[in-house]
């Protein structure tokens, strides 16, 4: 058949396919975090479509006058192709100079949206989740990121939403845990581009880790080792004074290494220096970081009284953030003229070594890492038939994503009991409930005029027994207000109280006319539900140790709402413990 044939059978009527002239032009600058308007510039050194470069004789060429293009400054209506293209021909040289510019045209528009797409599809199975979605802060913090969208630049809204899906997409997708640097990096690349393409702009530059930023603890610690060996080469007063206030500690680097130099140099400036940094990567970052300190001469340092690490980067700031300093001009002091290169600053073969060198002390040094991200929440199963109510916000299906065991973390909730469906019945629970090992309850509970959300996870299916079952896998919990976890501990005091310990271990009890959770010497449990499920009650239980879960001294509740939930594994959608019930023993 011909291909022409596909061409036009496969095509919907009366779409207009765009010509091979439409597909080499470069996709245009759009700002993603404030949504200003880029206006197109006159720019004599670069064309509105491939090649990127015109003129060169080989690759290496191109290269170089890319990169001297890059020195002057790039149209800003450009800077999403040019930027994603740099980055491509940096991190992929083993590819073509034809491949890599097509980065940026629009004929790989569709490509870039559709990974992009399933990104967020794989990472947010309910499209409604992007919107509460909380952005993992990669290592910088989360009170620094806060301080980043809401002060420092500062973000509105959409603008917020767009870098926190591109920010949970590198974690869940690309697998990155540690790296503070993209958090800014990331919001740069936003303000000239859609989120898709500042997510595969920054998928490109860690191809190479080493090529442009540190993907992980040890990578980070080691970068700044190696700027502190640099600093003490290039100039030994420089130094004695930021070794003397910290500023050469790891965390003393964080206006460098942490925050990619957005607090020490103009807007206008950052954005120029990106423009440099996504065609020759660290080797320009350590350039840049190497180069703001000589701003300081010999004479001022010995006039300088410094207290931290902090005092010295704001006496670099009084330098930068002069109305007669700009970027264009430092660059004399960062690109000297030849002879003098080598001396000053590291080659690009040179950092690689001192970079892998510094690993063996980065990986003796670096404290432990805790992520203070709250973890990605459990998606459910969006049915017409099966409207769900109590699992609804994100923020409670992130907190039972935190509490489930490690085994079942990967799950999603499938709605398989709702008092708004099959009615207030015990009878109705237990037939929708008995083939599942684990299930999640949650509870509406009303005391008065408050109402909390509470909940139960079981380890064995819910079927009517004569005797309490279940095992310590079992827990408590309020997602709303003033989320709790109460997980069932066992009992080390090392005294044989067999009557306690029967007890304790009164995981599940399902009678025909309650169900509970829990259970304590005074006859109350952790949780009990009548078999009508309009009253409720909650009290300490032994191994739960757990307070009343609708708050202190509300003990005893009116039911609102009532769900039940199976778990589905997302990795084949299978459900977890179908048909391991336990015996159902009542009537002997």
């Amino acid at each position: 058949v011909p291909p022409s044939f596909h061409t036009t059978a496969c095509r919907p009527r009366n779409q207009v396919l765009p010509t091979m002239s439409e597909n080499s032009k470069f996709v245009q600058s759009q700002d993603s975090i404030f949504g200003l308007d880029i206006t197109k510039e006159k720019c004599g050194w670069f064309g509105d479509r491939t090649p990127l470069v015109l003129g060169a004789k080989n690759d290496k060429q191109s290269l170089k006058r890319l990169k001297q293009k890059c020195h002057l400054g790039l149209p800003p209506h450009l800077r999403c192709a040019v930027w994603i293209s740099s980055v491509a021909r940096a991190a992929n040289p083993q590819l073509p100079v034809t491949e890599t510019d097509a980065y940026g045209t629009i004929g790989n528009k569709k490509s870039i949206e559709s990974r992009w797409e399933f990104a967020l599809n794989a990472v947010f199975p309910n499209p409604a989740d992007r919107d509460d979605a909380v952005a993992p802060d990669l290592g910088l913090t989360q009170e620094v990121l806060n301080q980043l969208i809401h002060n420092d630049y500062p973000i509105p809204e959409e603008g917020a939403k767009q870098l926190t899906l591109v920010l949970c997409a590198l974690q869940q997708v690309v697998g990155i845990e540690y790296s503070p640097t993209i958090p800014d990096i990331a919001t740069l690349l936003l303000t000239n581009m859609p989120a898709s393409y500042a997510y595969a702009t920054i998928r490109e530059m860690i191809n190479d880790t080493s090529q442009f930023i540190p993907v992980s603890q040890k990578e980070y610690y080691s970068w700044c080792k190696s700027y502190e060996f640099y600093v003490q080469k290039q100039s030994s007063a420089h130094y004695k004074v930021m070794e003397s206030c910290g500023a050469l500690k790891p965390e003393g680097l964080d206006p460098i290494f942490k925050r990619f130099f957005t607090s020490m140099l103009k807007r206008k400036d950052v954005l120029h220096f990106m423009d440099i940094y996504l065609v020759e990567g660290c080797k320009a970052y350590f350039r840049l970081a190497l180069s703001l300190i000589k701003l300081i001469s010999k004479k001022e340092l010995k006039a300088l009284t410094l207290t931290d690490s902090e005092s010295w980067w704001n006496e670099i700031r009084k330098k930068t953030f002069h109305p007669d300093f700009t970027l264009a001009k430092h660059l004399a002091l960062m690109y000297p003229k030849a002879g003098k290169v080598v001396k000053l600053y590291p080659n690009r073969k040179m950092l690689r070594r001192a970079l892998k060198y510094h690993e063996k002390w980065a990986a003796d040094n670096m404290p432990i890492y805790v992520d203070e991200t709250p973890p990605k929440p459990m998606g459910y199963i969006i049915s017409d038939d099966k409207p769900i109510t109590l699992a609804k916000p994100t923020i409670f299906r992130s907190n039972l994503a935190k509490w489930l065991p490690v085994s079942l973390k990967t799950t999603k909730l499938d709605l398989i009991y709702s008092t708004e469906i099959h009615g207030r019945s015990l009878a109705a629970f237990y037939n929708q409930c008995n083939r599942y090992k684990n299930t999640i309850v949650l509870i509406e509970a009303i005391v008065g005029s408050t109402t909390a959300t509470i909940g139960m996870f079981a380890s064995h299916a819910w079927n009517v027994n004569p005797a309490s079952y279940g095992d310590g896998e079992c827990f408590l919990f309020r997602v709303d207000p003033d989320p709790k976890c109460f997980n069932w501990t066992p009992d080390f005091s090392g005294i044989d109280d067999f009557e306690s310990q029967a007890i304790r271990e009164q995981y599940m009890v399902a009678k025909s006319d309650f169900l509970a959770m829990g259970a304590n010497a005074e006859g109350t449990n952790g949780i009990r539900l009548d078999q009508d499920f309009i009253n409720g009650e909650s009290y300490s239980a032994l191994g739960f140790d757990n307070e009343p879960l609708p708050g202190l001294d509300r003990n005893k509740f009116d039911i609102g709402v009532v769900e039940a939930y199976r778990l589905i594994r997302e990795v084949d959608g299978s459900v977890v413990g179908e048909e391991e019930k336990v015996w159902d023993l009542n009537g002997l």
